[in-house]
């Protein structure tokens, strides 16, 4: 299996292979398999898969959202008054154990924040959030330069324009 080729992240669909997928952390598997497909036909997260030919190897789910002014950091709601921030969340986000450690994670970390810019353009947003599931997860986001909510640890936030500057720069 780890020499079929990559695929680039898609939409879940019901052709791809989802009942082995394993991260290690079951919540997570059991979204996949049990939410993910139903989730866009009521209004819910999007998720998007990596694949090796049709079996999902890795995951995100992206959702509109707001949070209240008092749960993002300063640089977050500076300028923008005592309203509700608007963001796009990533929900969910995982790498089955067979392919963890090889930089996925990374790479579609970077993919999920290139949606979520694009989607941000369509729909108008401020920040990216992702509530880490736990303090590993926690320090993944950091590295990337997510900010902690001052009223949850495990809630991280990155300003979009941060993310054009720092990811996607315009030569």
């Amino acid at each position: 299996m780890a020499g079929e080729s990559l695929n680039a992240p898609v939409l879940l669909t019901k052709s791809h292979e989802i009942e082995d997928f394993d991260c290690g952390k079951p919540p997570l598997n059991n979204f996949l398999i049990k939410y993910a497909l139903q989730n866009p036909a009521s209004g819910g997260a999007r998720t998007y898969v990596l694949t090796r030919a049709q079996r999902v190897i890795g995951y995100y789910s992206l959702a509109p959202g707001s949070i209240s002014p008092e749960d993002a950091p300063a640089r977050v709601i500076k300028g923008q008054g005592r309203y509700p921030v608007p963001v796009i969340l990533m929900a969910r986000f995982a790498v089955d154990s067979s392919e963890q450690g090889k930089g996925l994670g990374k790479a579609m970390f970077r993919n999920a924040l290139s949606r979520a810019v694009a989607g941000a353009e369509i729909i108008g947003g401020r920040a990216f959030l992702v509530h880490a599931k736990d303090e590993e997860a926690c320090a993944f986001y950091l590295k990337f330069g997510m900010e902690e909510s001052p009223t949850n640890p495990l809630h991280l936030l990155l300003l979009f324009k941060d993310i054009r500057q720092s990811f996607f720069p315009i030569d």
